[in-house]
């Protein structure tokens, strides 16, 4: 079931926990509320990397916002 998080910025993402992954870390995916989506893996010590990205359900070449590493510490603390 997906999560709401308010980021420091004052945008609201949602999470949404896709897979456990082989390596003990899991797949998440984080939308923002203007439509771009980033599909990243995390691992349990924090590192994380983004697998792919979408803009309105395309995937697009996205940069990664700085939020996201925010996003990425809560998720660890869980």
């Amino acid at each position: 079931m997906p999560d709401t998080m308010e980021v420091y910025t004052g945008i609201e993402v949602t999470v949404e926990h896709v897979s456990t992954l082989a390596n003990g870390g899991a797949r998440f995916d984080i939308t923002a509320e203007d439509g771009r989506k980033w599909q990243i893996d995390l691992t349990r010590g924090g590192e994380s990397e983004v697998v792919t990205t979408w803009r309105d359900g395309t995937l697009a070449d996205l940069d990664v916002p700085d939020w996201l590493d925010d996003v990425t510490a809560r998720l660890v603390q869980q």
